[in-house]
């Protein structure tokens, strides 16, 4: 069976997204897919490779002709509005052309610009194809700064979703979502790693100046500024000058100072990817954090952080500070595999900090239960199987009723 694959995000692209498509595609024959975006992946500069990019066809979908005229009198968003129908047209009908030539059996639609979903699920329909929805994150509320794309996105999304002969998503909270809203049931694939760098966790060295390391490692917006401003707030509490958070982030030490991120913190520059598993195993506790207060607490609620599985896999005890109603506290709680503290409480955060440190028991049994979930839920090759029969009973269940159209 041979798919098309459409994302925004591709390998070697700098995203999340296209390291989980990077492992899923990764381990598969060639021949089984190719790819499809609106950015032009044949003119990406090597230097910028973030993943391995994959050994298939790129195909681009080149800008779409569009209404230019009209920005006068508030009708720019008219205009905005009347622009999507006309770029998922012309795209759809280019993905149906690049399906037909591939002899592609499927196409595989991302969520990510907001014209892909719905010019996926049409190319499938012109070229008589099943159509899947993978939903990485929320796509009727993640266009919430642009009202026309908000407007189509809301509008499309169950007929979507509904329409597909199959739905991926990330985390049970954003299934659990999708079966609410829309009326649909999807497949939870949980975003992979390679548990193999995490094999052998060797207990952290101790720090030459007796610190106490509270490590977070990747990028740190919108989506987490309170919860760490609450974790400053915390370690000034505790009273103690050996205890320091140590972020690991391409952010300088100026932006997060401007966002109220400073005091008991050191700012370490990013590392490679190949360096995280050490870097994450040397903490003394790992944080895992989202904001209370965001632009989109919809995609807060419903984020499967990359970061997640890592951070299982370490070892190393866990204290997650989020919403009690995002996906992180939810899976932490309920698989009892890390400290969760979701309520906006430095004292309580403070109080939590102080009695994980102190015992050793609760952190042994916290981190073996972490590991086990790292490989029941993140292992790359489970992820991929589930890929594909997702894609296979999709296609023997639709089989029947497509019809290519002319």
């Amino acid at each position: 069976m041979k798919i098309a694959l459409v994302s925004e995000a591709l390998p070697p692209s700098a995203s999340g997204q296209s390291m989980v498509l990077s492992r899923l595609l990764g381990g598969l024959d060639p021949a089984d897919y190719c790819l499809i975006s609106n950015l032009n992946y044949d003119a990406a500069a090597p230097h910028n490779a973030y993943t391995q990019r994959l050994p298939v066809n790129y195909h681009h979908l080149s800008a779409p002709r569009q209404i230019t005229r009209g920005s006068r009198f508030g009708l720019i968003h008219l205009r905005h509005g009347l622009n999507f129908p006309l770029t998922v047209a012309q795209w759809g009908r280019r993905i149906a052309d690049i399906v037909r030539r591939e002899r592609c059996e499927a196409v595989v639609a991302c969520t990510g610009e907001v014209s892909l979903l719905p010019a996926g699920y049409l190319g499938a329909r012109l070229a008589g194809v099943p159509f899947f929805a993978y939903v990485f994150d929320h796509y009727s509320y993640r266009e919430w700064a642009n009202p026309a794309a908000r407007f189509w996105a809301r509008r499309l999304e169950a007929r979507l979703l509904r329409g597909a002969a199959g739905v991926i998503v990330p985390n049970e909270i954003l299934r659990d979502d999708l079966r609410r809203r829309c009326g649909v049931e999807s497949e939870v694939i949980h975003n992979s790693f390679d548990i193999s760098d995490y094999e052998s966790a060797p207990p952290p060295p101790p720090s030459p100046n007796g610190e106490v390391k509270i490590v977070y490692t990747g990028d740190v917006y919108e989506a987490h500024y309170d919860a760490f401003q609450n974790l400053l707030a915390a370690l000034r509490l505790l009273g103690r000058d050996d205890v320091r958070l140590h972020l690991y982030t391409s952010r300088t030490p100026e932006e997060m100072a401007a966002r109220g991120i400073s005091g008991p913190v050191r700012i370490h520059p990013h590392r490679a990817l190949a360096e995280m598993p050490r870097v994450q195993q040397e903490a003394d506790i790992l944080f895992l954090a989202l904001a209370f207060d965001s632009p989109y607490p919809d995609l807060v609620k419903t984020s499967a952080t990359m970061k997640l599985g890592e951070f299982l896999a370490t070892r190393r005890p866990v204290i997650v500070h989020a919403p009690p109603d995002s996906f992180i506290s939810w899976y932490f709680r309920t698989h009892e595999c890390g400290v969760v503290v979701d309520r906006r409480d430095p004292e309580l955060l403070a109080r939590k900090i102080t009695e994980l440190l102190a015992d050793p028991e609760l952190q042994r049994r916290l981190t073996e239960r972490a590991w086990g979930r790292a490989r029941a839920d993140f292992s790359i090759a489970g992820a991929r199987a589930k890929f594909l029969d997702v894609l296979r009973r999709g296609v023997r269940a639709r089989a029947p009723e497509q019809e290519p159209r002319p």
